[in-house]
């Protein structure tokens, strides 16, 4: 396993980049969904991603649209780039760190989706490689070398700590942060989203095989909504890694969720 410094060494604007373009809200889900087909309509997106409403079906296929992630073909059909086929390792990768760190289990393409909420905050990257590179530092320390505004530093600083990136040595003043175990084997997740780039990604790509959507337990209620009212899901071949089980009815202070736990 690569460590955090070789993945982050001169690699960070990648990595920006493709925090940017793969993190937002339900890019790795609809990208999975799509992967099974060559082409899909919205409508029948929605049908296999029913926790979305039509409307934001429509809105993120827009972005990954502009985002050269998705395509668009004749009838109203979207299909997979191969920038978004590309995706396919880091996927992996990200959902591998959530299984080995995170006890709570859910799907993968729900394991990938939580890694990059992790990830994607400004300063989150730049703060994890300035620990790794100085060892534990103070807020003052942090200010310093990563360059984070004083207003917000201690509030990204907090969103770290419960993201499960960063352990402080007290609780009192002056303490110094670390970087987590956890955190310290995010080498493989970073030398992917360091390594895909759709500006060099290639229509002769070789697709990589399905992966990212087994059903398991569910780690919150967003991610019980999205397995368990996926009705298309045993209609889709390939889409789970085998048939799903029976899921027991969906409470309805469940199905009335209209926002996902997890925000960007």
């Amino acid at each position: 396993m690569p460590t955090l410094r070789a993945a982050l060494t001169g690699r960070t604007e990648s990595v920006d980049q493709a925090l940017v373009t793969l993190s937002p809200r339900w890019t790795t889900w609809t990208l999975q969904t799509l992967r099974q087909h060559e082409t899909m309509r919205p409508a029948e997106i929605g049908a296999a991603m029913p926790w979305n409403s039509y409307p934001t079906t429509i809105q993120v296929l827009n972005r990954m649209y502009a985002q050269g992630l998705v395509d668009r073909h004749g009838h109203g059909t979207y299909g997979v780039t191969a920038a978004g086929r590309a995706t396919g390792p880091v996927h992996r990768a990200l959902a591998d760190w959530h299984r080995t760190h995170f006890t709570p289990a859910t799907a993968d393409a729900e394991r990938a989706e939580e890694t990059l909420a992790r990830l994607r905050p400004v300063g989150t990257t730049a703060t994890l490689g300035a620990l790794d590179r100085h060892g534990p530092l103070t807020y003052p320390e942090i200010v310093e070398t990563t360059g984070l505004p004083p207003s917000s530093a201690h509030q990204r600083l907090a969103r770290m700590e419960r993201d499960g990136l960063i352990v402080r040595d007290s609780p009192r003043k002056g303490t110094r942060y670390e970087l987590s175990p956890a955190a310290e084997q995010l080498g493989d997740a970073y030398t992917a989203l360091a390594a895909w780039n759709p500006t060099t990604a290639t229509t002769s790509a070789a697709p990589a095989p399905p992966v990212l959507v087994r059903p398991q337990t569910i780690s919150n209620e967003w991610a019980a909504v999205a397995v368990q009212r996926a009705p298309a899901a045993a209609a889709v071949p390939g889409l789970f890694s085998h048939p799903p089980a029976a899921q027991p009815l969906v409470p309805a202070a469940v199905t009335a969720i209209s926002r996902p736990h997890l925000t960007r």
